[in-house]
């Protein structure tokens, strides 16, 4: 610190003496006292340097990873789309493309088919799911400029007409939540291609968040169907993302990994693309991102589809778990599933709170709910509430209680679910779940997680 305030002094008397030297003429009558002040304020500039060495360091890069392609030597103009550079660190993982190329073949060849009609061909659509956060839902992005809807149309004039889409994104949610819901929201719908985004991993402090997309990976490659899948990867304004533990993942698998992240990140470390000119927030993307990311999955299944005519037929899925498929038995359970039944209620009603989650137990005005269900390890979906009415559940398993459950979120961005695991033991049996509320306040156990 003290070199850069001597450096500071030792240029505001270099700043004076040119000063003196070269612009008398200018000075005129009043030089002296203008010489005098400048003189004053130079030293007064100098004595108050004082900034953080941090501060005058270059910016901390936030990507860390390996750089595939260089950046721009400029500024990018973004509304010409990505650079061919974006595109080429896009790829952050080939993998095994053998199931998207016999999956592309597919649907190319029941376009072009002269055996069945225009109309007939509806019956055998390519089913493609997108699953994740609210990144996936198209959350703060228009409804057609969303990444999954422009992919849509660009597959639909370039692949096949013929396919069928889902949107299985759910908000504020992670790859826990993903892998007990994969069954009923995306292999119900017998896919063909899935992707699965997940960037709200980056929250999770333990290995909970790994083992869940790991088995979540498993139950999607070990389907019957034998869909491709393909990992997108996007990242937080800070720089976090869960893409170094996916990728372990993908690695284990042979999955390709399309990160945004890789694409974007270094050129927002070099200055080329500001963080504001892409999101509309520390972690959604505006809709000229969502034509990135887009347009990032076009490059891919284009590269894809360039040799899916002769690309080998793809092997069945064998692959050991690096963590254990910890949750290779997990499913979710709303009030009409049947999976749990409730022995007792005092104050619970069956619906839902929360708008886009329904069939769950809710009480508004307190109580007490009991469940039984048979499992080796629980979770809840809970709602929490911005009306400042929500309560703080007891959670009370076998008669001991093992959580206090707060679902206030006065004044936060709006209701929505979050997650938590009660519990995980290494057999089966049966077990009583009580939650319990405070006279006059709410909570809705919106879904049963259950293993």
């Amino acid at each position: 610190m003290k070199k850069r305030v001597i450096a500071a002094v030792t240029a505001a008397v270099t700043a004076l003496a040119c000063l003196g030297s070269c612009g008398k003429k200018e000075i005129g009558r009043d030089g002296k006292a203008a010489a005098s002040q400048a003189e004053t304020s130079a030293a007064e500039s100098a004595a108050e340097v004082s900034v953080p060495d941090e501060a005058e360091e270059p910016a901390e890069k936030k990507f860390t990873g390996e750089l595939k392609a260089p950046v721009a030597d400029g500024k990018i103009d973004l509304s010409k789309g990505a650079t061919e550079n974006m595109l080429i660190r896009s790829l952050a993982y080939e993998g095994d493309s053998s199931r998207l190329a016999q999956k592309l073949k597919e649907a190319k060849e029941l376009a072009e088919s002269k055996e069945y009609t225009a109309q007939e061909k509806y019956y055998y659509p390519t089913e493609v799911v997108f699953m994740g956060d609210s990144v996936t839902t198209g959350y703060n992005a228009s409804g057609d400029k969303k990444f999954a809807s422009q992919f849509q149309g660009w597959w639909e004039n370039n692949i096949s007409f013929y396919a069928e889409w889902e949107n299985a994104g759910l908000i504020a949610t992670d790859s826990y939540v993903g892998v007990h819901r994969v069954d009923s929201d995306v292999l119900v719908h017998q896919p063909d291609i899935i992707f699965i985004e997940f960037v709200n991993d980056a929250d999770c402090e333990d290995d909970r968040c790994k083992e869940a997309m790991d088995s979540l990976l498993r139950k999607c490659m070990s389907d019957e169907g034998m869909p491709a899948v393909i990992l997108i990867e996007t990242m937080r304004e800070d720089g976090s993302s869960p893409q170094d533990m996916h990728m372990e993942l993908a690695e284990a698998y042979g999955i390709p990994v399309i990160s945004l992240r890789d694409a974007v990140m270094p050129e927002i470390d070099a200055g080329n693309i500001t963080w504001e000119e892409l999101f509309a927030d520390e972690v959604h993307p505006n809709d000229l991102c969502h034509g990135l990311i887009a347009q990032m999955l076009e490059n891919y299944v284009s590269r894809v589809n360039e040799t899916a005519d002769s690309a080998a037929k793809p092997a069945k899925f064998t692959a050991e778990s690096p963590t254990g498929d910890k949750y290779k038995d997990a499913i979710i359970s709303d009030s009409l599933t049947g999976a749990v039944w409730v022995s007792e209620n005092n104050g619970f009603d069956e619906g839902g709170q929360l708008w886009y989650l329904q069939n769950g137990w809710g009480t508004v005005t307190g109580g007490d709910i009991t469940f039984v269900v048979t499992c080796k390890k629980l979770g809840m979906l809970y709602n929490m509430s911005t009306d400042g009415e929500g309560g703080t559940a007891r959670i009370i398993v076998d008669n001991k209680v093992i959580a206090d459950i707060d679902s206030d979120f006065s004044g936060g961005w709006g209701d929505h679910c979050e997650s938590r695991e009660l519990f995980s033991n290494s057999k089966a049996e049966e077990h009583y779940v009580t939650v319990k509320v405070p006279k006059g306040k709410r909570f809705e156990v919106v879904r049963l997680l259950i293993d």
